[in-house]
């Protein structure tokens, strides 16, 4: 059955102009070496990047380990335990481990990935890293990478890095963020004759821009003591034929910080790189930044050709008295064409310095918080303006750094004037990721009231409107082949000016394992999991099709008039909204 009427009255709410009643989607291509591949921008010309996760074949090096430790003995007798468990026996032995098998047995792969996972702590280990960068073209999701190199001691980069590619611009110009590589190195601590192996890098974070062509500019920060750090997540091309580049970077450090590096980085027990290291995995910030560093939200402007020609801090929500020693710290995440650019930020409540960051924009140097924030447990983020200076974030409650009743804003800077998005339903936690320039929002929200995992999956919304759409209900109910649809939108993450959605969608697939081997059970037969694969919506003319099962026919229509009717009337409140956002 379709309810066309219904369809007519979900997109006359959702905007004053035509838009087409369903979408067509399109998978894209995904990384041949990894489980999951994602979005993570695109821009208006179709131009795509992302990352990939749990990468098939990670390289395990175990040249440097003493197999006749007790951290490793006992971690295989653990592992060994398990099998048991499960009436399975072990595949392979430590004998097997020390001599290979972890690139060619799934089963030691795993184990070892544990083992390194579970000394992470330790810079007397291998670290890994499960994520890559990807750029995407017609055929292929190919891996970007940022500042990796070829490790000295296996066939492979490193694969210590982090990589994250977060924005790009409508020319092609990318920008994101990374680590540096973790390199062995020797080591002979104070008073002792026998070298340990230690894994040190030359720093923790760095921002990078990728021009068209490949080449590769690294943002710096202003203070690199201790190797600093710096992230990008937002390009933009301006009037001039100049970039602007926005994330943040560390302009200095704390005393407090810098006492305690003093008292524990000696140099005697550990290479200095490797306290380095410690110290900043030991102080974050709960937004998971390094709060070993004075970090501030950061502008890089670039000519055309892509050379640094200024670098500036743009704003702070609080600045710290001579006899305050709060860590203080403050993000840009989006920046559009007229110079605007927005974030979050630590500032005060009840003239006190507040742990939880309020959403906000920068502009002229200077940190405006849009939060109406009434009491101190209170946080939030914007995360993306248009070009007509309207943002949008989330605002929630924080208990012990989480939060909870989340809820997407919208905050036109014209008005001074914020506005929550609707959910799903009361108590639907809510996450915002990209606003477009004709005033559509997508993001993703819970579809389930009760369990302590609930699913989420994508929204359209036009500012102004009172409800949220869900994506899949703007997909056919079946495939091609009569098969139910193989996809679920779970996270809608960019929408063009022409309404194009790119997403990050759930589907059914063979299982495999970390060597990429497709997985069977005892009995020989193919077991599958769910992956998420990366899909481009396109906006098609077509009717929302009602995917409602035979046995709730009967409620679908006693309830589809009002239904109905209350989304006749959507157009109206918003022409309502709209005059009112003129005065």
């Amino acid at each position: 059955m379709k309810h066309t009427l219904i369809a007519a009255g979900i997109f006359a709410g959702l905007s004053g102009q035509a838009l087409a009643a369903t979408y067509q989607l399109t998978e894209l291509p995904r990384h041949n070496g990894a489980a999951n591949t994602i979005i993570s921008d695109a821009n208006e010309n179709g131009k795509v990047i992302g990352t990939a996760s749990h990468i098939y074949n990670l390289p395990i090096d175990v040249s440097y380990i003493d197999f006749d430790d007790s951290r490793i003995k006992n971690a295989y007798d653990a592992e060994k335990r398990r099998y048991e468990l499960i009436d399975e026996t072990i595949t392979f032995t430590l004998e097997d481990v020390q001599n290979g098998a972890t690139a060619t047995n799934a089963d030691a792969n795993v184990f070892m990935i544990g083992f390194l996972s579970g000394l992470s702590g330790s810079s007397e280990y291998q670290k890994l890293e499960d994520r890559i960068g990807i750029s995407f073209d017609a055929e292929f999701a190919d891996e970007q990478v940022l500042f990796d190199v070829q490790s000295p001691d296996y066939d492979s980069l490193t694969r210590s890095v982090r990589n994250y590619l977060t924005a790009i611009s409508d020319d092609g110009v990318i920008v994101g963020w990374g680590s540096a590589p973790l390199l062995k190195t020797q080591f002979t601590p104070k008073d002792e004759t026998e070298e340990d192996t230690f894994f040190v890098r030359d720093w923790g974070t760095r921002g990078i821009v990728i021009t068209p062509s490949g080449e590769k500019v690294t943002l710096e920060p202003s203070f690199t003591e201790h190797g600093g750090a710096s992230i990008a997540t937002d390009i933009k091309r301006m009037a001039d034929g100049s970039y602007h580049v926005v994330g943040y970077a560390s302009v200095g450090i704390i005393q407090r910080r810098q006492d305690d590096f003093d008292d524990r980085c000696k140099g005697e027990t550990t290479p200095i790189q490797a306290c380095v290291w410690a110290e900043e995995r030991r102080a974050t910030n709960f937004n998971g930044s390094s709060s070993f560093y004075d970090l501030r939200a950061y502008q890089w402007t670039l000519d055309d050709n892509f050379i640094v020609t200024g670098a500036e801090e743009i704003g702070v929500g609080a600045v710290r008295r001579d006899d305050e020693e709060s860590n203080i710290y403050s993000v840009a995440m989006a920046t559009n064409n007229v110079g605007i650019t927005v974030g979050y930020s630590i500032a005060r409540y009840d003239d006190k310095i507040n742990s939880l960051v309020v959403p906000g924009y920068f502009q002229d140097g200077q940190f405006t918080d849009i939060s109406e924030k009434d009491e101190w447990y209170k946080t939030g983020k914007a995360v993306d303006v248009n070009n007509s200076n309207v943002i949008v974030g989330y605002r929630a409650k924080s208990s012990q750094g989480s939060p909870f009743d989340t809820v997407g804003f919208y905050y036109d800077m014209t008005t001074q004037k914020i506005n929550d998005i609707p959910t799903y339903f009361t108590g639907s936690e809510t996450a915002i990721n990209d606003i477009n320039n004709t005033g559509y929002v997508v993001g993703q929200g819970e579809v389930e009231k009760s369990g302590t995992n609930r699913r989420r999956e994508g929204f359209l919304y036009k500012l102004g409107d009172e409800s949220i759409v869900n994506i899949n209900s703007l997909l056919p109910c079946k495939d091609a082949n009569g098969d139910a649809y193989p996809y679920t939108i779970a996270e809608a993450i960019k929408i063009t000016d022409s309404n194009t959605i790119y997403a990050i969608a759930v589907k059914t697939e063979e299982r495999r394992n970390r060597l990429g081997e497709v997985e069977t059970d005892s009995k020989g037969e193919v077991e599958y999991e769910s992956v998420t694969v990366p899909v481009m919506l396109t906006p098609i003319s077509g009717e929302v099709e009602d995917c409602t099962p035979p046995e709730a026919e009967t409620y679908e229509r006693q309830s589809g008039t009002a239904y109905w009717l209350s989304l006749l009337s959507m157009p109206f409140i918003w022409l309502r909204r709209k005059k009112k956002m003129s005065i």
